[in-house]
């Protein structure tokens, strides 16, 4: 069993993370809703990861892999691209902090997201992803320009509904 890693050590590695890749929070124009997202392909290719879709069953949405000192993450195609891009985010959440913990098979290291798994690694992947998804300084300043709507909100940051839904919660907005 691992240690579960605090929710403010996680903003903080998230905050790290795109402040290295620099994407800078401050100067996104949230009036240009097109440049709202978060580029996550920015983000894997800092890293020397490479995204790759496979049609996997329904219930995987993501595989995170190292073979030969590369790394590899699969994204289910079947899924809908919100869906994707919360398995890409979730699944660099697993490389940025569970490096120690990933499955081993064979010579090659696994993590694998599905629906059904639930444990501290995943809940701590998911809040990663939410986080550099949805960052909250950026989601303020969505608010301060009258961006208030779950739904509006959703497709600025190209997430589902849903997720946005849960992360204004989490923010104490809803």
């Amino acid at each position: 069993m691992t240690n579960r890693i605090p929710f403010n050590v996680i903003k903080k590695k998230a905050a790290k993370l795109l402040s290295n890749c620099d994407i800078d929070l401050a100067s996104v124009d949230v009036t240009n809703r097109d440049e709202i997202a978060i580029d996550l392909k920015k983000i894997a290719d800092s890293h020397s990861i490479r995204i790759e879709y496979h049609d996997f069953s329904d219930n995987i949405s993501g595989v995170f892999f190292k073979k030969n000192n590369k790394l590899f993450l699969g994204v289910n195609s079947n899924h809908h691209e919100v869906r994707q891009r919360f398995t890409i985010a979730h699944e660099i959440g697993h490389h940025v902090l569970h490096t120690d913990d990933i499955l081993h098979h064979d010579d090659e290291k696994m993590h694998f997201r599905a629906d059904r798994i639930q444990s501290s690694e995943e809940t701590e992947a998911n809040f990663f992803a939410a986080e550099i998804l949805m960052p909250a300084a950026l989601i303020e300043k969505c608010v301060e320009n009258d961006i208030v709507y779950v739904n509006e909100l959703a497709s600025c940051f190209n997430v589902s509904p849903q997720a946005m839904k849960y992360r204004l919660t989490n923010l104490g907005y809803l």
